[in-house]
């Protein structure tokens, strides 16, 4: 009998790795064994795959992330490739949820804070327009001195245009006061014509503005009377990482309250990420929906039916996925429910409060 001619050993092109006489995968790094040679139809598939990232996993997770606990419960009992991420489902419904905010609602904030700035930049032009008519008035006196009636027609003539030049703008900044050693507030009230128009060096030494933290204070206030409309778009932009930040603490405020379930802080984690994810999810469509043009069901899609329906149920699935993460009775989860939503709000309150001033300050 024959024997047959022994096999050359397969190594894995990207790691060098051997491989077995069968099988389409490297065991060491799963890169798929392959000549180097791919068809068009292949490479299309692989674009799809490495910059769509769509396949079942995307539809699996969001199937499960519509029951209550589900997503949370599989990841601890170790089917993660089953599903995304608690990071990656949370940040990609994040980026749409604040994506659907800005479409809602953005547009018409920045105008309306673009308005203001543009009435602030007017109102200063105008100061500028009234020092040129007082100058021109005095020329025009000189030329026909003697007159009757020029002073009356002039002053009727500077009644027509409204006199901003000693319109101020009030605010105020900390700084260190070394006299009392300790912080203070201190209070301007600059022109609007200072404010919009005069460069920021000579602000601070007609104002008396000293030190690097006051008048980093002051510069982005001024910035933000300049440019407010830009701001806007600005902290949105950061309230995606302000959610982030917050979820340590609620995850500190869930090991707290079931201190004595044992549970790693990370499980507490987990569930934030998955619960926030379904709420993005919801807030999202019912912002979309409120912009639909689906004019038989105008009744139901009013701003505030949908946002009401939208927060009940994000509530009662809360509720429902403490119960089974948690596993404890409908009545202690309830209390529980009741302490989380009550610390969520002054939570958020401070978060929002940080996020802003931080945007103010780096704008």
């Amino acid at each position: 009998m024959e024997s047959q001619p022994a096999q050359s050993p397969r190594y894995c092109p990207n790691c060098h790795y051997p491989l077995p006489a069968f099988g389409s995968y490297c065991a060491n790094c799963s890169q798929k064994y392959t000549t180097g040679k791919h068809p068009l139809r292949e490479l299309v598939f692989e674009f799809v795959r490495s910059v769509l990232n769509v396949d079942s996993t995307i539809f699996r997770t969001m199937g499960a992330l519509f029951i209550p606990g589900k997503l949370s419960n599989e990841y601890f009992k170790g089917r993660h490739k089953r599903y995304f991420s608690p990071l990656r489902i949370f940040f990609i419904l994040a980026v749409i949820h604040f994506a659907a905010l800005s479409y809602l609602g953005l547009d018409a904030i920045e105008r309306q804070v673009a308005g203001q700035s543009e009435q602030a930049r007017k109102r200063a032009h105008l100061a500028d327009f009234r020092d040129q008519l007082d100058s021109n008035r005095q020329k025009v006196e000189n030329a026909f001195a003697g007159q009757p009636g020029l002073t009356s027609a002039l002053d009727s003539l500077e009644s027509l245009f409204e006199d901003s030049r000693q319109d101020s703008f009030g605010f105020g900044y900390l700084h260190y006061d070394a006299a009392k050693g300790a912080f203070g507030s201190r209070q301007l009230k600059p022109t609007w014509r200072d404010v919009m128009e005069m460069p920021e060096e000579e602000f601070f030494r007609k104002y008396d503005v000293r030190g690097v933290f006051p008048q980093l204070q002051v510069r982005q206030i001024v910035k933000l009377n300049r440019e407010g409309g830009s701001f806007t778009r600005y902290a949105l932009g950061k309230l995606v990482w302000m959610v982030v930040f917050m979820m340590p603490a609620l995850a500190a405020l869930l090991k707290l309250l079931y201190i004595r379930r044992r549970r790693y802080f990370v499980e507490h984690l987990v569930f934030s990420f998955h619960y926030h994810a379904f709420a993005f999810f919801i807030v999202a469509v019912a912002a979309l929906l409120v912009k639909a043009p689906l004019e038989s069901f105008s009744g139901f899609f009013e701003e505030e039916v949908l946002l009401s329906v939208a927060f009940s149920g994000i509530l009662v699935y809360m509720y429902v996925a403490m119960m089974r993460f948690y596993r404890q009775g409908w009545f202690r989860t309830f209390l529980k429910f009741g302490i989380v939503n009550f610390a969520y709000i002054f939570i958020f309150t401070l978060f929002l409060l940080l996020t802003l001033l931080a945007s103010a300050l780096m704008f």
